[in-house]
């Protein structure tokens, strides 16, 4: 198909936007993540019609050892349902992959709204999140209250004001945190279509006068025969102390005439369980895909992060969809607790593990161990003993958590 492909003008938002609801099968609306970084856009266009829609956004993305490196946060991913299966989707990633790797990104990142797709493209699972679900009357905190915390019930023009710094500091400590910029509260935190303003609520946690924790949420359901049916939908927790988590779940699981909790977007491992006197209690009702990484330059990118014990790889990495030159190559990757050195070694180097991009995304960060990924015959270990020194190298403490979506 003859289409052009070139990033949109202000003129052409509103076609832009269209283009987006056919491809997602909704209306969206317009606003500041919308109208940002219009130069940071592709669509692709036949006649006067935009059939196809990506764009990257300017975020950082926190590695473990606590470095925020560069990231093309990649959104607006859609085909017209009238041109699918005619090559745009690979045109699009094609068009924004040399836009980031141009202004010098160390990776593209993405949520996916459709698993399948991107493995492809060289994006690998990188951190995953959990929906739980609990009943209040099953639910004992081991200890509350918890000491010196206070509570207060915000109204969302002041949670506006105060959740923003908060979250900076907080994705600062947590390896897979993206970040928020200013242009993402506005919309993309709470939109009427996503959360009912009649039934948000927003509450603060604060010690000595200082906000460390936060919370939104919905009050979603209704009343059956004189009974109570409601739940508290947590649709966003920030804690910046265990302290601050602790009294916020224990708020959650005390607000009156409701009958449990369901928070859709926590970390693996999430210390809620371990706050109860009955760990079963909070049941996980799933766990998917949250962030999505894509190396774009493998040296500068092993580097950032800082490992789980000392040691040396030599890494082969491929790039079967763009071979590009920043990715792909023979990688010599020194590093521990300290810090790390990432070079590119000879071509000639015999490597210890090889790889491709996508499965380079999926250890990176901590949440898959490369001996898992080699048991399923997704990365090769050419010396298997260095499976052993992979999987100690790339462990961390923590489970990676990416809380933002985009």
């Amino acid at each position: 198909m003859d289409a052009l492909f070139r990033p949109i003008v202000a003129d052409e938002l509103e076609l832009f936007v269209q283009a987006d609801g056919y491809g997602f099968g909704e209306r969206a609306q317009h606003g500041e993540w919308a109208s940002a970084e219009l130069d940071r856009t592709v669509a692709a266009f036949v006649a006067d019609e935009i059939v196809a829609t990506g764009r990257n956004y300017s975020l950082e993305l926190t590695v473990p050892g606590g470095a925020a490196i560069p990231a093309a946060g990649v959104s607006w991913i859609t085909t017209r349902p009238t041109h699918r299966r005619r090559g745009l989707l690979t045109q699009i990633m094609t068009f924004l992959a040399a836009e980031s790797s141009a202004g010098g990104e160390v990776v593209s990142i993405l949520t996916a709204s459709e698993g399948g797709l991107y493995q492809r493209f060289g994006y690998g699972v990188a951190a995953r999140i959990a929906t739980f679900t609990a009943s209040r009357a099953g639910v004992t905190f081991l200890e509350e209250p918890v000491p010196d915390a206070v509570l207060r019930l915000v109204e969302p023009d002041v949670a506006l004001e105060l959740v923003p710094p908060l979250f900076d500091r907080v994705r600062r400590l947590q390896a897979g945190a993206v970040s928020r910029p200013e242009f993402w509260w506005p919309g993309e935190w709470a939109p009427d279509d996503w959360i009912d303003p009649r039934r948000r609520f927003d509450v603060v946690v604060e010690f000595d006068g200082v906000v460390q924790g936060y919370a939104m949420y919905a009050v979603d359901g209704e009343w059956k025969d004189g009974f109570t049916e409601k739940l508290v939908a947590v649709r966003d927790l920030i804690a910046a102390t265990p302290a601050a988590e602790a009294a916020l779940w224990q708020y959650l699981f005390n607000v009156d005439l409701t009958v449990g909790v369901r928070a859709w977007n926590r970390p693996l491992d999430d210390a809620l369980p371990w706050l109860i006197t009955d760990p079963r209690q909070i049941r996980t009702a799933q766990v998917r895909d949250s962030l999505w990484v894509r190396p774009l330059d493998t040296a500068a990118f092993l580097a950032a992060r800082t490992y789980g014990a000392e040691g040396s790889l030599t890494i082969a990495v491929t790039d079967r969809f763009l071979d590009d030159p920043l990715t792909a190559g023979v990688f010599t990757l020194t590093g521990g607790g300290d810090g790390a050195e990432c070079v590119r070694s000879s071509s000639s180097a015999v490597p210890d593990l090889v790889l491709d991009a996508a499965e380079l995304g999926a250890i990176s960060l901590g949440a898959f161990r490369p001996s898992q990924l080699a048991r399923a015959g997704r990365l090769v270990a050419v010396d298997p003993v260095a499976l052993d020194r992979a999987d100690a190298m790339f462990r961390t403490a923590r489970e990676p958590y990416a809380s933002t979506w985009f």
